[in-house]
């Protein structure tokens, strides 16, 4: 059973991707301590780009006044996500946070100070202005948590309720991921996936010079290999996740293309609960050039994704 003791830290904004996070939350993690966070700042401060106390004197009481309406809204969004959070199973508290100049930075703050043992977002926020001067929080905690992050994308269907699923290398994040796995999620069913990636398709293909014949036959003694060590991974990472208190078991997964397709449709046909990943928590302009397995599937995952950094 999760440790009551440890405490959660959920960001909501009062949209229904934030709510559908929060029932994902407290279906995986509960029943735990939660701080249910809203983030607010001064629109009239961001439309002017300047502090209230900087403005031109006849505006600042009326900026002042919706402030002040800005923080009671707030207040009541905070409040309504911690009704949210009580009815998922935790034991919720509200606060609300001024977000200068973004919204994520400030989620991490105060995971820091409330040592959350994770910080829960959905994918997608509020939209209008107010949501693209802000910045996405979702990529903003995905790049720089300092904790593991449960991410909720928006979901056509009610929460899938089969094992979690793990992809695991043997790296030190994917090694960092199923020990959170096995704080977070305890005593939960957990299929350890190791991704191997076909060479059939292209000695099929041909290559130059080569018989067809002679390609594919050495093409599926690679595979076998490749096959083998695969399954050795996941059976490494299942008994590290059953040292972590997770019902695991091992599985090789051969795929084409891409490491992330290829989960995803794991993740799909076992309709997975939640998916947990590692994550090298590089820049957002490093992981758009090198390309992200977990950036990837958050942006199309079929569950909850949890991500996790290595501790630094």
């Amino acid at each position: 059973m999760p440790q009551i003791d440890t405490k959660i830290l959920i960001g909501y904004d009062g949209s229904d991707d934030a709510e559908l996070a929060i029932r994902a939350a407290g279906r995986l993690l509960a029943p735990r301590r939660a701080v249910v966070v809203h983030v607010w700042d001064s629109l009239a401060e961001l439309l002017l780009n300047t502090d209230i106390e900087t403005m031109y004197e006849p505006m600042r009481e009326p900026a002042r006044l919706l402030d002040e309406e800005e923080r009671a809204r707030a207040n009541e969004i905070a409040r309504r996500g911690a009704e949210l959070a009580v009815e998922a199973g935790f034991h919720a508290v509200p606060v609300i946070a001024r977000g200068k100049p973004k919204a994520w930075p400030t989620l991490l703050d105060l995971a820091r100070q409330h040592n959350a043992a994770a910080l829960v977002v959905g994918s997608r926020g509020l939209g209008g202005v107010k949501s693209a001067l802000l910045g996405s929080v979702s990529s903003g905690v995905l790049d720089h948590a300092h904790l593991p992050v449960l991410i909720v994308p928006p979901l056509e269907d009610e929460l899938p309720s089969g094992p979690a699923l793990a992809g695991y290398d043997g790296s030190e994040q994917a090694t960092a991921a199923i020990e959170a796995a096995g704080r977070l999620l305890s005593g939960r069913e957990l299929v350890v996936k190791t991704v191997w990636l076909s060479c059939v398709a292209t000695a099929a293909a041909g290559v130059a010079g080569m018989p067809a014949g002679v390609a594919l036959k050495g093409a599926q003694e690679i595979d076998a290999g490749l096959r083998e060590g695969a399954q050795r991974t996941a059976e490494r990472g299942a008994a590290l996740a059953t040292e972590h208190g997770l019902d695991a078991r091992a599985d090789a997964l051969g795929g084409q293309g891409n490491v992330w397709n290829t989960l995803l449709g794991a993740a799909r046909d076992q309709r997975a609960s939640v998916l947990v990943l590692g994550s090298r928590g590089r820049s957002a302009f490093a992981s758009n050039l090198l390309g992200s397995v977990s950036r990837a599937l958050v942006h199309h995952a079929p569950a909850p994704v949890l991500v996790v950094r290595p501790p630094s």
